[in-house]
């Protein structure tokens, strides 16, 4: 059972009225070891009717049993702002067996950061905090998202109002200029009355949605506004001229002692909620209206575009996708209405329980389609963290009989928050969708078997936290198989490489069309099958001297599926030939021209050519055109034994030409 903020506020107002130094009692949410399921933290506005939904007790009333449970039995935890009892906004709590104890989190924006670290496994509340990975599973949240994206799904609940609480009759109502100027600093007076503005504390959804209607940023506030726990009249309405935005559905849950008491005490010092007189209207409109001596919502004023508001519990996006890996039934049961499935919250008893609270119910509690304007979504929350998407990976498809398998390598460059999983859709011609999967990170193909024949366009997205990536696409159509095979045979530099492709298909099918060979994305040849299925395709005779890995594709036909394979080509350096013409004798004070030509097979040979005798340089030269004319030094008298010898080049082995002699005379 929920032990009570009040009671237990009044326990310690006791010890500290009678000097005892006796410590707070602790003060379990829910009941200290009883962890659920499903946790929720976050917004003040919203957290008691979700702790009376969770089934707790709340102010003494106990709504055991109209607790919401999904299917399987499943049911919500929901965690205060602040600490029950105490209001210290500095406790924490664990939430999980052997869970960290963490920093509770006070107010929806910090919520949803919560939410959002317990998602990426960051330390909450920051560096020096814990790491909080799968203890948070929703956010509860007054206000909307506050940066876009697509991770966080803001399922409405119901709808609330944000009214301006004020102590003295000058403040009776009050324009949306006013509270503007007031808030800036330029109005202090109104009626007389000197107005000391109170706003609640960052991350609180209800301050960033009052400053958002009267036109204001944190920035812009006055220096002099004082900053205090939101929804809680007594600590604020402490002085005439108080003025602060409070949550219509709170101030009306306390004052009926639905909600635990922060603000009766100022209502009989003189607080009320403000009439609001927007814009265009002559008068003030009243945020409540009193039936049988309890308070009730004004529909007017919570349907106003400025002051009207939608009250949400946030969740990852892709745990109310019915197709991801990351589908939670148990939240969507709770949470989601569609079709013929409605939330938990939503049933009758849960309305009445909303209702109770003060909050109105509205018809698309719990819808998550975007195309009702009540739903919203937004990226992932807080400072610092990269919200980039990945980047498409590569695709490749394989179309097969009645199948298409899709593959694809992971994108280079990798985002700060890691691939979580591969999407994988198929559309048919008519741009319907045949089928979708959602696949492990690790995944790095796919196959959709049992198709029709036909045109189909399948997409890869890498998604992690923050969305997808842009689609990896490609369209084929499904038809019979075919199988390329390729051999080629090593070929010396200069001579004529060949490609062999042979192309089968499948059901008796003789392939037929062209054949492309590429090494990389360059085209080195193309040929027609014969009638046999036949191809061989020569290539370049200059091709560089290496190993080259060739892809062989075969583009496919009308019966016939495209396919492909590589191939390995060894390119040798071509063999070369050395002739030597020199003059048989020479005087000794004379210098002989020896002629030197290199040849090799379908190409000329360039580079150094070296004359030897014996082991020994003479003379040197370097070939044009394939020919080198050298100059050899003066010969001693006798009889020389000589050979040139080529160096060889990139593309043409070396070569030692035969002896020749030269008699120096």
């Amino acid at each position: 059972m929920r032990n009570l903020r009040s009671s237990a506020a009044f326990v310690a107002a006791a010890v500290v009225a009678g000097g005892l130094a006796l410590a707070t009692p602790a003060v379990a949410d829910p009941d200290a070891g009883a962890f659920r399921q499903l946790v929720g933290v976050g917004s003040d506005t919203t957290q008691d009717v979700l702790n009376a939904l969770a089934g707790d007790t709340v102010n003494g009333i106990s709504y055991a049993t109209t607790a919401v449970k999904a299917t399987s039995g499943a049911r919500i935890a929901s965690y205060d702002a602040i600490e029950p009892g105490t209001g210290s906004t500095a406790s924490k709590i664990t939430t999980r067996t052997g869970g960290p104890s963490f920093a509770r989190p006070n107010g929806s924006g910090a919520g949803r950061k919560a939410l959002t670290k317990s998602l990426t496994g960051e330390s909450w509340p920051d560096g020096t905090g814990v790491a909080i990975t799968n203890q948070v599973d929703f956010g509860r949240s007054s206000g909307a998202p506050s940066g876009s994206g697509s991770a966080l799904t803001f399922v409405p609940m119901a709808r609330d109002a944000v009214g301006v609480a004020v102590r003295g009759s000058g403040l009776d109502t009050l324009t949306v200029k006013q509270l503007h100027d007031i808030y800036n600093g330029r109005l202090t007076t109104v009626n007389g009355q000197t107005v000391h503005p109170k706003i609640p504390q960052k991350n609180s959804g209800t301050r960033n949605f009052f400053l958002n209607a009267i036109g204001l940023t944190d920035d812009q506030l006055a220096s002099s506004v004082q900053v205090v726990q939101e929804n809680q009249g007594n600590a604020a309405l402490t002085e005439d001229g108080a003025v602060v935005p409070f949550s219509v559905g709170s101030w009306i849950a306390q004052n009926n002692g639905v909600s635990p008491d922060y603000t009766k005490t100022s209502v009989a010092n003189g607080g009320h909620l403000a009439s609001i007189q927007f814009d265009g209207d002559t008068g003030g409109t009243s945020p409540v209206t009193t039936v049988n001596g309890k308070l009730k919502p004004v529909t007017d004023y919570y349907e106003n575009a400025t002051f009207g508001r939608d009250v949400y519990n946030v969740i990852p996006t892709r745990e109310l996708d019915t197709t991801s890996i990351f589908f939670d039934q148990d939240l969507y049961d709770i949470f989601v209405t569609s079709g013929s499935h409605t939330a938990a919250l939503a049933s009758d008893d849960s309305e009445k329980v909303i209702a109770s609270f003060g909050f109105v119910n509205e018809p698309y509690n719990g819808f998550i389609n975007l195309t009702n304007k009540h739903v919203r979504q937004g990226g992932l929350e807080g400072s610092g963290i990269d919200t980039s998407v990945p980047a498409a990976p590569t695709l490749k498809t394989t179309v097969g009989d009645a199948s298409l398998k899709l593959s694809w390598t992971p994108s280079s460059i990798v985002p700060a928050l890691p691939v979580t999983d591969y999407r994988v859709t198929l559309k048919g011609a008519d741009g319907a969708v045949v089928a979708t999967k959602d696949l492990a990170a690790s995944a790095t193909s796919y196959s959709f078997t049992g198709l029709a024949n036909g045109t189909y366009t399948a997409t890869v997205t890498a998604n992690n936290l923050s969305g997808a990536s842009p689609e990896a696409t490609s369209t084929g159509a499904v038809k019979y198989t075919s199988k390329t095979t390729a051999t080629a045979a090593t070929t010396a530099y200069g001579k004529t490489p060949k490609v062999a492709v042979t192309v089968a298909g499948s059901h008796g099918v003789t392939a037929s069309g062209k054949v492309t060979v590429k090494e990389g994305s360059t085209t080195l040849g193309t040929g027609t099958l014969d009638a046999s299925g036949k191809v061989t395709i020569g290539l370049s005779n200059h091709l560089k001297v290496a190993t080259h890995s060739l892809s062989v594709s075969y583009a496919g036909s009308a019966g016939l599926n495209a396919s492909s394979t590589t191939v390995s080509l060894k390119i040798t350096k071509a063999t070369a030939s050395v002739a030597t013409s020199a003059p048989a004798t020479v005087s000794h004070t004379a210098k002989a021209k020896v002629t030197v030509k290199v040849t090799a097979t379908g190409t000329t040979p360039t580079g150094t050519v070296r004359i030897y005798e014996g082991s020994k340089v003479i003379a040197t030269g370097t070939l044009s055109s394939g020919k080198v004319t050298i100059t050899l030094p003066k010969l001693a008298k006798g009889k020389h034994t000589l050979h040139a010898f080529y160096a060889g080049s990139s593309t043409v082995n070396s070569k030692t030409g035969a002896n020749f002699t030269i008699k120096s005379t």
